[in-house]
C-alpha cells in the first residue's frame, strides 16, 4: 500500500463565523472541493436543508449537479473493498469527495484532506468526482 499524504485542515473553519462546528465533514469537503470560504459552503448547504451539527444526506445533494460524477465501489466476492490507499493508488489525479461509513472527505491530486487522517484500510463506499 503506497503512504497516504494527508492535509490536515479544518477548511478555514477556525477562521470563520463558526469555529466551534462540529459533524461538518460535509461542509469542510464541499469548501475543499469547491475552493469555497467555510462559511461560504456552510450557507450552501444550510440553504439545502442541512442542520448545524446533525449530518446530512451530500449524496442526495450531489446527484442533481452537473459538476458531479458518481463513482460506485459496489462489493466484489472475495476482493477486497476501495480504500484510501487503494483509491489514491487509482485516482492519482482530479478531485473527489469520498464517502465511507458516516463521514465524507475530499481528495484532490491524491492527497487527502480533512481535519483527522483517514485510516488507510477505511472502507469507501462511493466517491464523487468533482469536475471544474
Amino acid at each position: 500500500m503506497p503512504n497516504l499524504i494527508f492535509n490536515i485542515t479544518d477548511a478555514g473553519r477556525s477562521g470563520g463565523r463558526r469555529p466551534k462546528q462540529r459533524n461538518d465533514c460535509t461542509v469542510r469537503a464541499i469548501a475543499t472541493v469547491k475552493r469555497l470560504d467555510y462559511d461560504e459552503a456552510y450557507d450552501l448547504l444550510k440553504q439545502s436543508g442541512r442542520t448545524s451539527g446533525l449530518g446530512f444526506n451530500l449524496g442526495d445533494w450531489l446527484k442533481d449537479k452537473a459538476w458531479a460524477t458518481k463513482i460506485s465501489f459496489p462489493a466484489v466476492k472475495n476482493q477486497r473493498r476501495m480504500n484510501p490507499a487503494s483509491f489514491v493508488q487509482k485516482y492519482p489525479k482530479g478531485i473527489f469527495i469520498c464517502f465511507v461509513s458516516k463521514h465524507v472527505f475530499a481528495c484532490v491530486d491524491g492527497v487527502i484532506h480533512d481535519d483527522t487522517p483517514i485510516r488507510a484500510d477505511r472502507c469507501i463506499y462511493t466517491a464523487w468526482e468533482i469536475l471544474n
